[in-house]
């Protein structure tokens, strides 16, 4: 696996695949529906902070690296 570069910001969706999970195992992980969880990577603005931080703790990265924002649809 890739080391990522502390300075570039991923979306949910890249972290996500960098730690080469499916979204049915991250779900899991954060304890929601599968679902729910993919309407989180699409729309991270309804995710609360404390499930942001778990979500970065499941994919190993730093919770500044991730897009937590709408722009992060726009960079897939």
């Amino acid at each position: 696996m890739m080391e990522q570069s502390t300075t570039e910001r991923v979306t949910m969706r890249r972290a996500r695949v960098l730690a080469e999970m499916t979204k049915k195992e991250v779900a899991e992980l954060l304890g929601v529906h599968p679902q729910t969880y993919s309407k989180w990577e699409d729309d991270p603005e309804e995710m609360s902070i404390s499930t942001a931080k778990q979500f970065c703790r499941i994919v190993k990265q730093e919770f500044s690296d991730i897009f937590f924002d709408t722009e992060s649809i726009l960079n897939g």
